[in-house]
């Protein structure tokens, strides 16, 4: 009998961030009910290979975002599959509270997002609260909070949309409303990074609005130009 929990992680030079990852999953209880699949799209950094060192299955493939999620869930053993980026970092039972939702019925959760770094600067509290909001009213990526999805929902809306360079996670979210209720469980917790937007504390306005330009690119147009650049 295979895992029910597939765990789907992009990357591409993820050596600094993935390991906090990997090992925040490494203490989850029990270890027999999910996999972890790393999808790395070359990276030129020692992603792989700590990758591999922390246990997870790691598939090498030049991909945007899109493609490797989709690459991942193929290979996915799980009744379901959880979606995560890689810089975040998941508390103590939070695989255990999502097998319970699983067992529930759910078809489909995003998790309740909270800063990683700078948890006490108000700009980062206000912006995770924020984003909670608008994923709740699909107008803003879910992947960064933690997508999970039952398999048979995912292989019946044909996974992400390969042609999304940015916005792929949005698109999906769209696409699985339509068919099931979309879960937000408040008492299941991702912790991610927020080096996307502020850098020493400071807020980056540039990166705010250019991410904010990207949703809104796709919300009336249903594409994606240019892939949002990558903060180390």
């Amino acid at each position: 009998m295979g895992p029910l929990l597939s765990i789907v992680i992009p990357t591409l030079n993820e050596e600094k961030y993935l390991p906090r990852l990997l090992r925040s999953l490494m203490a989850q209880a029990p270890k027999d009910v999910y996999e972890v699949i790393v999808v790395d799209g070359c990276s030129v950094d020692r992603t792989v290979e700590v990758a591999r060192r922390l246990g997870a299955e790691v598939l090498v493939k030049r991909s945007n975002i899109a493609e490797a999620r989709n690459i991942g869930a193929s290979r996915a053993k799980g009744r379901f599959i959880l979606f995560l980026d890689a810089d975040t970092v998941v508390p103590r039972g939070f695989i255990e509270d999502v097998i319970e939702m699983v067992k529930k019925g759910v078809k489909c959760m995003v998790f309740r997002p909270e800063p990683l770094e700078h948890s006490g600067f108000l700009f980062a509290r206000i912006g995770y609260t924020l984003g909670w909001i608008l994923c709740r009213l699909r107008l803003t990526n879910p992947c960064y909070m933690g997508l999970a999805v039952d398999k048979t929902v995912f292989r019946r809306l044909g996974g992400f949309d390969r042609r999304l360079v940015y916005g792929e996670d949005l698109d999906f979210l769209w696409k699985v409303s339509r068919i099931v209720k979309v879960h937000y469980p408040k008492h299941i917790t991702v912790y991610n990074s927020t080096r996307r937007w502020l850098s020493d504390g400071k807020l980056r306005f540039s990166e705010v609005l250019r991410m904010a330009l990207r949703v809104l690119e796709y919300i009336l147009f249903h594409r994606s130009g240019v892939e949002y650049p990558v903060f180390r």
